[in-house]
């Protein structure tokens, strides 16, 4: 699967014996660039609230980040998997500068910047890891998709930890702050509809506050930056990216997309993309913000991260006795019981408990769905790395982009009851590319008896 190449001047490299190691470093470096990133996400619908230019700007980064997961096989390609990293975290840190004069003028090139190179961050990042599980796998004759859950399972273990010390400090933060205006009295939850009179106007607090804020932020980014530069073994290059021309390449995207099973995991993806996105931004201001406060959010992040990194670690853990099959069924119905909830209930001041506690059944089902959806891509598609998980996370920023985009258009009910279709649809096409793969792998065994 992986060249004696090294993408770093051409020397030989390998990871074998320090598979663990490198990836326990990429989840480390991940952890120091998203606690920033994630608990500014949290907060642009919010914090970034006049003329929706906190949506926008999301809308901004997942829209570009959708065509920088079909150009990744290329970039890759040519820079290498650590120097793509590195670019990466660049980008946050003007992404996280240009927050200190939120505008639109500065705001939404500095999201353009950081979703173009998303793409190639995230492809990056599962290519890194599934070479790592491989080589793992191989070493110590374990069975594969074991270590792809095990490996991918830690990384997100420790990712999803990304939400407890960022979204700690600006709750604690902001907590300390002066606010510029009062909430005025909103229709909260999913009758929240942004073209309507009943919005909310979301208390913020004073510039001073939020300074200090971003500050912390900027010395996450750059702690990210020095240790990927100095800790982070390169990668070996792929047998693909090897051996690919720049056609090859440039069409990789669409040929994995359209002559392989990936087709019918497309709506699973979407649907994770738009759930994600949802919570991110709709659960923050119509299920927090709006009833509780902005300076809540934080804290309600921070035990939805704990969990989520709960979620992870069981799930990867478990799925050598129950199965993918299992997981992902118990995943489906756990958001599906989230949906409803939020369809029927209304929040209000008193509800702080409930406010907490729902995002944390949510957060155990997306560890287990986030978990096992990038190991199954990597069992899918163990020669063609590359593109399959660029496909992974363009899907994905597509359907983030159109959650965002629609986030000040449609009312929260009419969102729930998409996302409940999507994921009746997204089950269904799961069922067949598992048939589907099935049916390949006992032809190929066939074959080779």
């Amino acid at each position: 699967m992986m060249t004696s190449e090294s993408e770093d001047n051409g020397k030989d490299t390998t990871i074998e014996g320090k598979e663990t190691r490198n990836c326990l470093i990429l989840a480390s470096v991940f952890l120091a660039a998203f606690t920033a990133y994630h608990a500014l996400q949290n907060l642009q619908s919010s914090l970034n609230e006049e003329h929706d230019l906190g949506v926008f700007s999301l809308s901004a980064v997942y829209g570009a980040f959708v065509f920088s997961g079909i150009l990744a096989p290329t970039v890759i390609r040519y820079f290498g998997i650590k120097r793509c990293i590195i670019l990466s975290w660049v980008c946050h840190l003007i992404y996280t500068i240009s927050n200190f004069y939120p505008a639109f003028y500065t705001l939404i090139p500095s999201s353009l910047l950081l979703g173009g190179i998303s793409g190639f961050l995230w492809t990056s990042q599962s290519t890194y890891i599934t070479a790592c599980s491989y080589s793992l796998a191989k070493r110590t004759s374990q069975e594969t998709y074991v270590v792809l859950s095990k490996l991918t399972g830690m990384f997100y273990c420790i990712f999803q930890t990304t939400q407890i010390p960022g979204n700690l400090v600006s709750s604690l933060i902001l907590k300390q702050g002066t606010y510029d205006n009062v909430t005025t009295q909103a229709v909260c939850g999913a009758d929240y509809c942004p073209l309507s009179t009943n919005g909310t106007d979301i208390s913020t607090p004073d510039h001073g506050v939020v300074d200090i804020l971003l500050g912390i932020f900027i010395t996450c980014d750059v702690l990210a930056l020095v240790i990927t530069l100095c800790f982070l073994s390169p990668l070996p290059k792929s047998v693909w990216i090897a051996e690919a021309s720049l056609k090859d390449s440039l069409s990789s995207f669409f040929v994995t997309l359209f002559t392989t099973k990936f087709i019918f995991l497309v709506p699973l993806l979407l649907y994770m993309a738009v759930v994600g996105a949802f919570f991110f931004g709709d659960y923050t201001r119509s299920y927090i913000s709006c009833p509780i406060g902005i300076h809540m959010v934080g804290f309600v992040m921070a035990a939805y991260g704990a969990t989520n990194s709960f979620g992870s670690f069981v799930s990867s853990r478990v799925a050598k006795y129950t199965g993918r099959y299992v997981l992902f069924a118990t995943a489906a119905l756990i958001h599906a019981a989230v949906f409803t909830t939020l369809y029927l209930w209304t929040p209000n001041e008193t509800d702080t408990k409930y406010i907490i506690l729902l995002p944390l059944a949510w957060a155990i089902a997306d560890g287990i769905f986030m978990t096992q959806l990038i190991a199954l891509v990597a069992l899918y598609f163990p020669d063609k790395n590359e593109p399959a998980f660029a496909n992974v996370h363009t899907w994905m920023s597509l359907g983030s982009t159109l959650t965002f985009a629609l986030s000040s258009i449609l009312c929260v009910y009419v969102k729930l009851y998409t996302m409940f279709a999507l994921l009746v649809v997204g089950m269904g096409m799961y069922v067949v590319a598992e048939i589907l793969y099935k049916m390949e792998t006992k032809k190929y065994l066939n074959i080779n008896e």
